[in-house]
């Protein structure tokens, strides 16, 4: 082994055992946002860099292709990609969930992996990216033995180096489980204040070698590079948006220097959240799968406030009873009330919104049951996904602002009573997964033609005890 390659991003500075850092595979853990996928792209850029054949196995909707690419300009020098939900694309096999026999889904992965890399002499570099997206869809004795199985083929072909991404805290249970399956573990946390956003990382825990834990300052450049140490933090000047260093052209108001994009978006969330409220934005764009919906009729002149409030208190209950929602944990969803009703943002599983939307109508079936019309709640439901900002205001009260949201709230005004519609990107994925999507969720309109001249294929989901399988008006109008 050459004793001056650099087999980790930033190891000079977070190895501190004695003697070399070893090639060996490593669990990559930390929170939402807190760098994880940067740091494996970094891992597998400098391996191209080193010589290594390195493997991207993506597992996440959060990462696509064209996110990948944009990392590696140079696309012939960039790492193998490969998709766990191309299998399904290719007729291979269909993504599955804990419920399923889905032992073939994982064992053909592995079978790939193993062929690509048989193709290749070492040294390799693999990143897997991440095992929080196969645990959501697959059982945990799956998971640990796709894991396991990866390891051994690493450890047999000797002179190997591999990351597995996991978001969470290393004391959850998980931690132990995928933590006792490999060589060790490398920590990432993140704290955000007013006026920056900190990411730190350290080697938590290794087998091979001997090393005493200890964090260091890093944060990601505009190019998706790594760069570690406090001391390049503290000379650069970082974005009163983005927190990220400005490399190049530098925009300023109220004494504040902005990315040029940046200083765009932040005019915008003004204009959308008001512009007395000084925002910083979470690490990165985040991709989130929306239910939004609101109370049709709501304002109606012949109720009453308090019958109105009464309404709004009563849906929030019955959403909130939902196992969609009070089973996720909290820094895996983004809630926010609308007035007349609620935007909901699912951070890491795509079903999430559907499994809301439905039910809420089996709950809301129950609740209106045998009332008079002024007391039932009648409703409309939106769910899109896609990229999103999360900003916090200045009292810390989190907002979003992107695509993701948008598409939800027009994709709900459509809607009448009863209605449950969906973006093309969110039907079409979830029809990819389960057998009982494909039943349940219809086309609508292939081309119907929303604010600026966007068009939109629309679906709507609908069976005997959820949904409305009536055409929108508003598309029946304009169709």
């Amino acid at each position: 082994m050459n004793q001056n390659k650099t087999l980790i991003p930033g190891q000079s500075r977070i190895f501190s055992g004695a003697g070399n850092f070893p090639r060996c595979v490593m669990l990559l853990m930390g929170p939402s946002g807190s760098g994880k996928t940067a740091y494996g792209l970094q891992f597998l850029r400098q391996g191209i860099q080193d010589g290594d054949y390195c493997l991207y196995i993506n597992c996440s909707y959060a990462t696509s292709r064209e996110r990948f690419d944009s990392y590696f300009q140079n696309k012939t020098e960039s790492p193998e990609f490969l998709s766990l939900s191309s299998f399904q694309d290719a007729g291979e096999s269909q993504l599955g969930y804990p419920n399923g026999n889905n032992i073939a889904i994982l064992s053909d992965l592995l079978k790939q992996v193993t062929s690509r890399l048989k193709d290749h002499p070492a040294p390799s570099r693999v990143v897997v990216d991440s095992l929080t997206d196969i645990i959501a869809r697959f059982s945990n004795e799956e998971v640990q033995r796709f894991v396991a199985g990866l390891y051994d083929l690493l450890k047999a072909r000797g002179n190997n180096l591999a990351l597995f991404t996991l978001a969470g805290s290393v004391s959850a249970p998980v931690a132990d489980v995928f933590g006792s399956l490999v060589d060790g573990i490398i920590q990432l946390k993140i704290e955000d204040s007013d006026k920056e956003v900190q990411r730190d990382i350290r080697i938590l825990s290794l087998k091979t070698a001997h090393n005493v834990p200890k964090w260091v300052s890093f944060y990601i450049a505009r190019d998706g590079s790594l760069q570690f140490g406090q001391d390049n933090l503290e000379k650069s000047t970082n974005c009163k948006l983005c927190q990220e260093p400005i490399v190049g052209p530098v925009a300023t108001e109220a004494e504040s220097s902005f990315h040029p994009s940046c200083l765009d978006t932040y005019h915008k969330l003004g204009e959308i959240y008001g512009s007395n409220i000084i925002y910083t934005l979470q690490p990165g764009v985040v991709n989130t799968s929306f239910f939004f919906i609101d109370i049709v009729g709501l304002s109606d002149p012949l109720l009453s406030v308090e019958n109105q409030i009464k309404k709004i208190e009563d849906l929030n209950m019955l959403i909130g009873s939902c196992d969609a929602i009070s089973r996720v944990p909290k820094d895996e969803k983004i809630i926010l009330p609308t007035g007349d009703g609620m935007a909901v943002g699912f951070l890491m599983n795509p079903e999430l919104p559907l499994q809301l939307s439905i039910q809420l109508h089996r709950k809301l079936r129950k609740f209106n049951a045998g009332k008079t019309s002024d007391k039932t709640i009648e409703v409309r439901i939106g769910l899109s996904s896609g990229p999103v900002f999360v900003v916090s205001d200045i009292n810390n009260n989190q907002n979003v602002w992107g695509p993701g949201i948008i598409l939800a709230r027009r994709v709900m005004d459509l809607g009448d009573s009863g209605h449950i519609l969906i973006t093309d990107n969110l039907a079409e994925t979830l029809m990819q997964l389960k057998d009982e999507y494909r039943k349940t969720i219809k086309p609508v309109s292939i081309g119907y033609k929303i604010k600026h001249g966007q068009l939109l294929k629309l679906y709507s989901a609908y069976s005997e005890d959820f949904g409305n399988a009536a055409v929108p008006t508003k598309v029946l109008e304009l169709g």
